[in-house]
């Protein structure tokens, strides 16, 4: 019975320890089956670049929005409000002016003296300086050159379109009435003291072109302008002072707009004399600025009365677009889908805007 008993627990625990031994190699076994096959290993690669790509279309449009969100604030900040400017400066224009013996001071046309839109300077012959817009004025000595006056495609004005190789020139003069005024140099003018404003299109220190103004201020006086040598404009003297402070009329101004890429303007004429009293009745047509050789058949029975200028400005940085440069054109008051030069065309692409603004010259709108 003992014997038969010893028997029976050692079958139990031989039995037993056969199920443990099972039981371990079986859990080996699922352990080593554990992993991941090739095309489970494809299929994670795929999944993870689809994941990739789409993350990386989310930054390249952010990245490329941003820049062009960028880019318009630049505009903005560069065209909108110097174009402001510009336009403030523009309003003044012909206060102050002189009267001739065939019209008022508000009839202005380019023989007005001391006329807002400066077309004529006087040629000083035989020492006679009281003609035109600039009566009575010199320069350095010798007659005001031509190149300082208001011109469609002047040569100081540069263009980086292909049709129209030069921007215009538009030169304006008129009298600071009161204190504070300043001109578009930044420059305080006396009380009662002119300005003569030039602005074109040049290229700053880093070859990128932009619109600039020169200024020269004067006094006035009846007694140098009507003498043999004329009223020298290439410095004056401040009040309660004793130093000249030089005129920079002739020289390259100051960016008052950077990266303008082209510059244009048209007069406002018409044959109505009865601004202040009938305006409704009045009409206004627009043509470019008159040469030398046409400007007596273009005004001397007109008088000017508006402004329309514009302007293509472009952002400081480069945007990201399918677009090419040579794929652009553009519409500039009358110039119509105009392109870019060749040197534009190969370099980066810009945002680029058109502005356009008329401007009512409300010192030219009275009189008979």
């Amino acid at each position: 019975m003992k014997i038969h008993c010893s028997s029976n627990k050692l079958s139990s625990v031989h039995k037993t320890s056969i199920h443990k031994v099972q039981t371990t190699q079986i859990f080996v076994a699922s352990q080593a089956n554990k992993g991941f096959t090739l095309v489970e290993l494809m299929i994670s690669l795929v999944l993870g670049l689809l994941i990739s790509a789409a993350a990386l279309q989310i930054f390249y449009t952010s990245s490329v929005n941003s820049r062009r969100q960028e880019a318009s604030s630049q505009i903005q900040d560069n065209a909108v409000f110097g174009f402001a400017q510009i336009q403030r400066h523009l309003r003044r224009a012909n206060y102050g002016a002189k009267a001739t013996a065939n019209y008022d001071e508000f009839f202005m046309n380019h023989l007005t003296p001391q006329g807002g839109v400066v077309l004529s300077a006087p040629a000083g012959t035989a020492g006679k300086w009281l003609n035109n817009n600039l009566s009575g004025l010199v320069l350095d000595g010798a007659a005001i050159p031509a190149n300082l006056l208001s011109g469609s495609a002047a040569a100081a004005s540069i263009s980086n379109l292909s049709a129209v190789t030069k921007s215009d020139q538009l030169t304006i003069q008129y009298q600071a009435g009161q204190e504070g005024i300043f001109d578009c140099e930044g420059s305080a003018i006396p009380k009662n003291f002119y300005v003569i404003e030039r602005y074109f299109v040049r290229e700053d220190s880093t070859n990128a072109s932009g619109l600039a103004c020169a200024s020269a201020i004067y006094k006035y006086d009846e007694l140098l302008t009507g003498s043999s040598t004329g009223l020298d404009i290439k410095n004056y003297i401040k009040p309660g002072e004793t130093t000249a402070t030089v005129n920079n009329l002739a020289g390259n101004g100051t960016i008052i707009i950077p990266n303008v890429d082209y510059f244009r303007v048209l007069l406002g004429i018409s044959s109505s004399k009865n601004f202040a009293t009938f305006p409704s009745t009045s009409t206004i047509g627009y043509i470019p600025i008159p040469s030398a050789t046409t400007m007596s058949a273009a005004l001397s029975n007109n008088r000017i009365v508006s402004l329309q200028i514009g302007i293509l400005a472009r952002s400081n940085n480069p945007t990201a677009t399918s677009q090419a440069n040579s794929a652009l054109t553009f519409s500039i008051l009358d110039k119509k889908n105009v392109a870019l030069n060749t040197t534009s065309n190969s370099g980066p692409t810009y945002l680029r805007n058109v502005y356009e603004s008329t401007i009512l010259l409300r010192n030219a709108r009275g009189g008979l």
